[in-house]
């Protein structure tokens, strides 16, 4: 019994030694950019709440349809929700 657990962490670590070596683990990180925001952002529909801003943070304010459709600002290739879910008046 105690060689079976001495033996089997030992052929763990092993194994994974043995797998990174021979490029079995994960890929080199990739340092591509995040696609481009749309400039303009989508046209907003007649039932749209009322835009909250122009700009936000140096950014222009703009209409996504994503998430049910809200307003928001892009940043650093990420959206930030400006207004909730005119649908659901939530997230």
């Amino acid at each position: 019994m105690k060689l079976v657990k001495t033996t089997l962490p030992t052929m763990a670590v092993a194994g994974a030694l043995a797998a990174a070596i021979f490029g079995l683990s994960a890929g080199p990180a990739s340092a591509d950019p995040p696609p481009p925001p749309p400039a303009a952002g989508d046209v907003p529909p007649s039932w749209a709440p009322r835009k909250p801003a122009e700009v936000w943070e140096g950014q222009p304010v703009v209409w996504t349809t994503g998430w049910g459709g809200r307003w928001g600002v892009w940043i650093n290739g990420g959206f930030i929700p400006l207004s909730s879910n005119p649908f659901t008046n939530g997230g």
